[in-house]
């Protein structure tokens, strides 16, 4: 078996509109870097958070606007039509 340094996961998360985001927790690693997360509250027992540096929520949240952009109908390239 391959030795991986860090955990791995596979991980779903379905979060409706209208969930409500806080995102005022921020902390300091052991090695000083800043840290922050992002609390989500999706209703019900659906609950979660997001943390990491700031340059990795920053790449999560583009990914999560391309993927949003990509989705959204009033956005979408319609394909091509052969003629």
């Amino acid at each position: 078996m391959h030795p991986d340094r860090m955990p791995s996961i596979s991980l779903g998360i379905i979060v409706p509109v209208g969930a409500t985001y806080d995102s005022h927790h921020h902390w300091h690693s052991s090695d000083g870097v800043l840290n922050a997360s992002v609390r989500f509250d999706a209703g019900g027992y659906s609950n979660g958070h997001i943390q990491g540096e700031p340059a990795a929520l920053r790449e999560l949240a583009a990914a999560l606007v391309e993927a949003a952009d990509q989705a959204d109908p009033d956005r979408a390239v319609p394909e091509a039509v052969a003629s």
